[in-house]
């Protein structure tokens, strides 16, 4: 992702020591004008007031909405302080270790082989660990580092030092790492760089930097994203892949907060703190990837879906007479649960089947042959389904896979199908259970619409960096546990049939992570 675009200037680029001496003479706009002049890139107007933070205050703390660059001009940053300030040292780290390689190093890479018109920057970009060595002078150089090692490189000192720490507001940085990179900020000539998405509350260390009166604080909300800007006539130039777009801003504030749009200065107002007419019961998601806030407390909890949605799935008349199920759904009894069946039948969730206890031999041969007014899978023809057998030893699981190909083991707490969105299958299958809801879906038994309300109250979103999802690791949402549904049922009784209706969906929307042949894959098995 890019977040410039080349400059159009024929005039060759200055000398180090011009931009040097305005340094020394405490000249906030030298580093831009480097960035510009030398490594050939435009800089916005967000960025360049990051620039100037940096060049003006010690300690710089940026707290941004998603889609400004932030990435991108920290690289730059990096550059211009090694070409311009001597002797001069780069220490960087990040919150998210493989994702800084590609959204941080590599960029930092590009910009030194491509600067000065193509001819390069002094010095060699080396791998593991990342860096720029000077090999005539040790005392010259750039290295990315794991917020892990930071703390070795305590009393490396130069005359010009930047510590730079990006995604400052994910677990891996913590306070050892803020002192680790602020140890080696000496005297008034070094500088420190922390950059940052808002925290989801006051307990990260980004909000404790916040507080801090020797850090100056610079935030951003997407609206300052160079392309929105562009699209509203208050900048010029070309739009830059990668960038938030007023369409993405557009539909995110339909999407979270589930609310027409209400125009861009509305929009812009309702989300800025310092505004009278700030809004503080928006949906989280919204105040930290587009507002660039901390959700204030009476933010909304971000949802697999509401108690709205629920009543309104139970009031409302289906439109489908489908007899043959998009999908269905198998919660197999412990001591003291349910078994329970249930398919998506289009816009309708059906609930088959219910027997407590653990004769599964009998349940089995309901299941499959039917019992009552359930006709059994055999009256239907094939179709997808995921069943939840955890902790049940009879084979009955197994012989259904077998008996029906396209049903499949789900295992809530494995990988999730999607696992750049969402953290395991349990938190996919309460999304997907969550939109069908919201499309229309019909709830016709008491039991269900019961667990959903329950659901609807206590489950919430939580976002979460994992650095094994992705190709170099994400945030992911992970949901509230199953427990919190069961304490709110007396404690002792299982979500049974929520469990059904949600694999059922799940199914229906043909989430399957596993491999294998007929009847040997699992639901979110990768």
């Amino acid at each position: 992702m890019s977040s410039t675009t080349s400059a159009s200037s024929t005039a060759r680029p200055k000398r180090p020591s011009h931009y040097a001496e305005r340094a020394r003479a405490g000249d906030e706009t030298w580093l831009e004008d480097c960035i510009e002049d030398v490594l050939g890139l435009r800089v916005s107007d967000a960025q360049r007031e990051i620039c100037r933070s940096v060049a003006s205050n010690q300690k710089t703390l940026v707290v941004t909405a998603n889609g400004l660059g932030k990435s991108y001009i920290l690289a730059a940053i990096a550059n211009a302080w090694l070409y311009v300030l001597y002797p001069a040292t780069v220490l960087a780290t990040s919150g998210t270790e493989k994702k800084m390689k590609r959204t941080f190093c590599k960029p930092v890479e590009a910009l030194h082989d491509s600067a000065l018109d193509g001819a390069g920057l002094p010095g060699e970009f080396k791998h593991r660990p990342e860096r720029i060595d000077f090999p005539d002078d040790p005392e010259h150089w750039f290295e990315a580092t794991s917020p892990q090692d930071a703390g070795e490189l305590e009393g490396v000192h130069s005359a010009y030092h930047l510590s730079i720490i990006e995604e400052a507001d994910k677990d891996d940085v913590d306070a050892e790492t803020v002192d680790a990179m602020d140890s080696l900020v000496t005297d008034e000539r070094d500088r420190m760089i922390a950059i940052a998405n808002p925290p989801v509350d006051e307990t990260n260390i980004v909000a404790d930097l916040l507080d801090k009166p020797t850090w100056n604080d610079v935030s951003f909300s997407s609206f300052a994203s160079h392309n929105v800007q562009v699209e509203l006539g208050e900048a010029e130039g070309p739009q830059i892949d990668g960038l938030a777009t007023l369409w993405k801003i557009k539909e995110d504030w339909r999407e979270f907060n589930e609310e027409d749009w209400p125009g861009v200065e509305e929009a812009r107002t309702v989300s800025d703190p310092t505004s009278p007419e700030f809004r503080d019961n928006l949906d989280q998601r919204w105040y930290r990837r587009r507002a660039g806030v901390i959700p204030p407390a009476g933010a909304s909890a971000n949802r697999p879906w509401t108690v709205d949605d629920v009543k309104a799935a139970w009031e409302r008349a289906p439109s489908s007479t489908r007899v043959t199920p998009y999908g269905t759904g198998i919660d197999f009894a412990r001591a003291g649960d349910e078994t329970v069946v249930a398919s998506i039948h289009a816009d309708r969730c059906v609930v088959h089947y219910a027997e407590s206890g653990t004769n599964h031999t009998q349940q089995e041969s309901r299941i499959r042959h039917g019992h009552g007014e359930f006709g059994g899978l055999d009256d239907y023809p094939a179709h997808p389904g995921a069943l939840d057998a955890v902790g049940e030893g009879s084979g009955i699981a197994d012989r259904l896979c077998q008996a029906y190909p396209d049903f499949h083991r789900f295992n809530a707490g494995q990988t999730a199908d999607d696992d750049v969105e969402y953290k395991d299958c349990w938190t996919e299958a309460l999304a997907v259970f969550g939109r069908w809801l919201k499309e229309g879906g019909c709830i016709q038994d008491r039991d269900l619409y019961e667990q959903a309300l329950v659901a609807a109250r206590v489950v919430e979103y939580e976002e979460k960096f994992y650095a094994s999802h992705g190709d170099d690791g994400a945030e992911v949402l992970v949901a509230t546990s199953k427990q919190a549904i069961k304490d709110q049922l007396d404690g002792s009784r299982s979500p049974d049939y929520l469990d059904a209706a949600i694999m059922a969906a799940f199914a229906a929307e043909g989430k399957r992570a596993g491999g294998g042949t007929s009847g040997t894959g699992v639901w979110g098995s990768n």
